[in-house]
């Protein structure tokens, strides 16, 4: 995949499939319906994360996040909320159908994890 890129033909090609995407009132309203939830899914997977962690109930799974809170401190907040703009500017920027798909599907498998760490903080 990343070779194709480096094709100006692919590249080209790449950019008109997102312009024709973008051109669709449908996909750029559920794109940006999506990227809403998104975040808010993302907003209280850190409020539910650190719930989990300062009730003592959970510690954090991922090891890069895991890492990231060892080394940077709250830092990690900051980072996770930057990856979760450049994620959503890339929905927009390319809102085709199949991404809008992968990216509802893994919106809905984030907010389970908020389910869960809200679960283990024993606050559902």
């Amino acid at each position: 995949m990343v070779f194709t890129l480096t094709s100006s033909k692919r590249r080209q090609q790449l950019g008109e499939d997102a312009r024709r995407s973008r051109a669709s009132a449908w996909r750029m309203g559920a794109a940006w319906l999506l990227v809403v939830i998104y975040n808010l899914v993302g907003i209280t997977d850190i409020i539910s994360t650190v719930i989990a962690i300062e009730n003592g109930a959970g510690v954090e799974a991922n090891p890069v996040v895991n890492t990231m809170m060892v080394h940077a401190g709250d830092g990690w907040i900051i980072a996770k909320l930057g990856l979760q703009g450049l994620i959503s500017f890339m929905v927009l920027w390319f809102p085709h159908w199949i991404v809008l798909f992968f990216f509802a599907m893994a919106t809905t498998g984030n907010a389970l994890i908020v389910y869960n760490n809200f679960s283990i903080a024993g606050l559902i």
